[in-house]
């Protein structure tokens, strides 16, 4: 067989285009994050907070010790630790550099640039999926090259990274899902079997939610969604019952699956909290005008646009191309009704316009619980009940469903309906409209989709910042205390001021300052010792309470005391004087009256407890504390 250039651009073959677009997406990742790889342990994507925590809590659980196991983490909550669920390192992704470090080669000491590496070669999966999907879709196959290198820059998950939810910015966990269901939709108009289908989405699934465990209900809603639309308004669930065990299965035995693994593994399940607080924060729903609302480094203004605040949780914009898009669907139908009219009824009858439809009710579900189940009015003045939201329900059917109160994240596939939506109504167009003007319309659509993605990929080039987690070099309030200590005569590190996130307990937290957090975190890699302090989720409560006993009067806690004396090893207490000298007021700043307790219940601790002084480094000082 002979390879002919021309008729490859006529109609290039899947595999083809598929290699094109993969290495035109390598080309961009490099453009905007190649310095992550090009440059390894010099940059970061996120300095601090959530960021930092995620990416030593990656690198931790690389370097603890291999007798802890593999579904362990006990460099956090000392000595109680907790299991890798619980820790937002991207599990699944951990566990597996982790067992080629333990058994083909060490690759610790590079964690931080292999993690970089995984969350880049998100973009290509992203890519990939996009390819097949719109293959299938779309007649122009530029069209498809185009997009599917565009698209996962535009989707709203791409800012995780930049905040720091670094195992959230995932889009092709979304794309699997449509991809998925697109596939179980053409075989089973083709009469074909779905039983390999169902099953290798259903590994795929439950396998990916231990990247995050919110991809669990939210890839849980958009399938069953999408099946219930399918099966339910035709009565097609009783006259093909098959189609409705692949659709109840693939909804529900991923979590089911899921969960059973964590209860089998994770022993302080019992100790959780069943019913955390947060669900309805209005930081955490969607503010419907995200959607409109471009992205401040975006160059490209929507007709209208939201001018109050959106939240990091909000980011949902639905982009240039899809919106300008929908303007022009409105426009025509205003000015040319009948055409218009007449085009949708027959787009209508393709099987591609029948998917969009199922999809976009799914979609739209999802859309609908990401806003709460209340939504307020005019700043609080009237709020609406969500009697719409599926969370309304699933809250009523149990607390549990509070642990995913982050719900504006459920609305990450309304913007790829509304996007593929407007593309292959656009395709559908160019193949059977007659006017010259639609060639020039759609160009216009594709640049501006092209101005958003190199906006984003200017934006993105500029964002990297220094490693200061790993990087000595950026280490210089504390080299000077690691040099003075010898980390094998300590069990722990102890933070002063304190600090411990995660149990889901207002009363029981206390939010970490960043400067401080970033000094313990530096501390822990570079001696190996876990820290007593304590920033996951779901820890519980009781472990939580215990350990700020250590800060009352009378000291810690009898078991507690019991527990840390039986190691045989002191801790090793790290004290900024910053906090207890009017450099920093984190006393001041804390609005809740027991985490401001805890703070300033630090200053003492010293003498209270005679520690023994190690080393000192400015305003940073190592105590020895022994205790019986």
């Amino acid at each position: 067989m002979t390879f002919s250039f021309p008729a490859w651009v006529r109609r290039p073959s899947t595999t083809g285009l598929l290699l094109a677009a993969l290495l035109l997406q390598t080309v961009l990742v490099f453009r905007a994050l190649g310095a992550l790889l090009t440059e390894p342990g010099q940059h970061l994507l996120s300095p601090g907070y959530d960021g930092l925590k995620n990416y030593f809590t990656f690198q931790a659980y690389l370097q603890q010790p291999a007798a802890a196991g593999f579904a362990w983490f006990e460099m956090m909550n000392h000595p109680y630790g907790d299991y890798i669920f619980y820790t937002d390192n991207t599990p699944l992704l951990a566990v597996l550099v982790r067992l080629w470090s333990q058994y083909v080669h060490d690759i610790t000491p590079y964690g931080i640039d292999i993690y970089h590496g995984l969350l880049l070669v998100g973009f290509l999966a992203s890519t990939a999926l996009l390819v097949l999907i719109l293959r299938r879709l779309l007649h122009y196959w530029g069209l498809g090259l185009i997009f599917s290198i565009g698209l996962p820059w535009l989707s709203p998950q791409v800012g995780r990274l930049l905040m720091g939810h670094f195992n959230l910015s995932y889009s092709w966990v979304v794309l699997l899902a449509i991809w998925g269901l697109l596939r179980i939709y053409d075989r089973q108009q083709a009469g074909q079997p779905l039983g390999k289908t169902v099953a290798g989405l259903v590994v795929a699934f439950t396998l990916i939610s231990f990247l995050h465990l919110y991809y669990l209900p939210l890839l849980g809603l958009l399938t069953g969604s999408f099946f219930a639309a399918w099966l339910l308004p035709t009565g097609r669930w009783r006259k093909q019952p098959r189609l409705t065990l692949a659709g109840a299965v693939l909804t529900g035995l991923p979590i089911v699956l899921s969960m059973l693994i964590i209860r089998v593994i994770d022993r302080y399940y019992s100790l959780r909290l069943n019913d955390p607080t947060g669900f309805n924060y209005p930081a955490w729903k969607l503010q419907v005008s995200a959607l409109l609302q471009r992205y401040s480094y975006q160059t490209t203004h929507f007709i209208i646009e939201p001018t109050t605040y959106i939240t990091q949780e909000s980011q949902a914009y639905l982009g240039a191309f899809a919106l300008f898009g929908l303007v022009g669907l409105g426009v025509a139908w205003l000015f040319f009704r009948p055409a218009t009219t007449q085009w949708w009824k027959a787009w209508g009858q393709t099987a591609e316009r029948k998917f969009m439809t199922l999809l976009g009710i799914a979609a739209l579900i999802g859309l609908l619980g990401s806003v709460g189940t209340v939504y307020d009015l005019f700043d609080g003045q009237y709020h609406i009940t969500n009697y719409l939201s599926p969370f309304f329900y699933l809250h009523k059917l149990t607390d549990k469903a509070s642990h995913f109160r982050t719900v504006a994240r459920f609305c990450w596939p309304f913007f790829w309906f509304v996007n593929l939506f407007v593309l292959v109504g656009l395709d559908y167009w160019l193949r059977t409209g007659r006017h010259a003007v639609r060639w020039w319309l759609a160009a216009g659509l594709i640049v501006l989709a092209y101005v958003d993605t190199r906006d984003t990929l200017k934006f993105y080039s500029r964002s990297l910042v220094p490693n200061t987690l790993t990087n000595l070099a950026n280490q210089t309030e504390v080299n000077p205390l690691v040099l003075a200590v010898r980390p094998e005569d300590y069990q722990a590190i102890l933070p002063v001021p304190y600090y411990h996130v995660g149990s889901e307990n207002i009363d029981l937290t206390l939010d970490d300052d960043d400067p401080h957090s970033r000094h313990t975190y530096q501390l822990a890699l570079r001696t190996n010792l876990p820290l007593m302090a304590n920033k996951m989720s779901r820890t519980p409560p009781e472990h939580a309470r215990l350990l700020r006993t250590i800060f009352d009067p009378a000291g810690p806690a009898p078991e507690l005391r019991q527990q840390l004396a039986a190691n045989g090893k002191p801790v090793l207490v790290f004290f900024d004087q910053s906090y207890y000298d009017g450099s920093n007021d984190l006393a001041g700043r804390q609005t809740n009256p027991h985490a401001k307790q805890l703070v300033e219940a630090g200053a003492p601790f010293p003498t209270n407890q005679h520690l023994t002084l190690v080393a000192e480094s400015g305003k940073l000082r190592l105590y020895r504390w022994d205790v019986r």
